[in-house]
Formats: structure tokens, sequence, C-alpha cells
């Protein structure tokens, strides 16, 4: 998987999560539920972003 896939992919999840969050709030769904949502999905895209940081470097530094 290329860098640029991996980043678009990402951007799509975290625009799932962001609306998914949204109906979660429009919905009422309650509280201590959409906590443990809010927590567990930003944990799970952080992590993905940090794995995607490691791992597609900036390339080779100029000299």
């Amino acid at each position: 998987m290329n860098a640029k896939l991996s980043a678009r992919i990402l951007v799509a999840l975290s625009v799932v999560y962001g609306l998914t969050v949204g109906l979660l709030a429009m919905l009422g769904v309650a509280e201590a539920a959409m906590m443990t949502f809010l927590i567990a999905g930003a944990v799970v895209l952080g992590g993905l972003w940090v794995v995607r940081g490691l791992f597609t470097g900036r390339g080779q530094p100029r000299e």
C-alpha cells in the first residue's frame, strides 16, 4: 500500500467516525455508551495515523 492510498483511507475513516459521532449525538444515545465509542474510536484512529506516520517516512534528507 502506498502512502497516498493509506492517507486517503485514513481520512475516509476519520470522516465516517465523525459522521457516526454526530449521528449518535443527534439520536441521543446514552452518554456512557457514546463516551465508550468516542474513546475507543479516537484511540484506534489515532493509533492508525501514528503507525502510518512511522512507516511512510518523509523521504531522504537533503544535504
